[in-house]
């Protein structure tokens, strides 16, 4: 089971007032943190992946296909 940890958060009373007019379990705020950590990975991986893609794009298919072959005839 993964170990869990306590983080502690000040909200602005109107926003607690609404969350217990609304039935919003503070619970369910850790939902939402595992969404936007996921969202946050997803976007710094698209940022990593379009700036490999520009080396990538510089290497033809022809280019890895002909050094394969040599490597494998050694």
């Amino acid at each position: 089971m993964e170990r869990m940890v306590t983080i502690s958060v000040k909200i602005p009373r109107r926003v607690k007032i609404g969350m217990g007019r609304l039935h919003i379990k503070p619970s369910k705020l850790r939902a939402l943190l595992e969404r936007e950590i996921l969202e946050e990975e997803a976007r710094k991986l698209n940022s990593d992946i379009d700036k490999h893609k520009k080396i990538f794009d510089k290497i033809s298919v022809e280019d890895v296909v002909e050094d394969i072959r040599e490597d494998r005839a050694r």
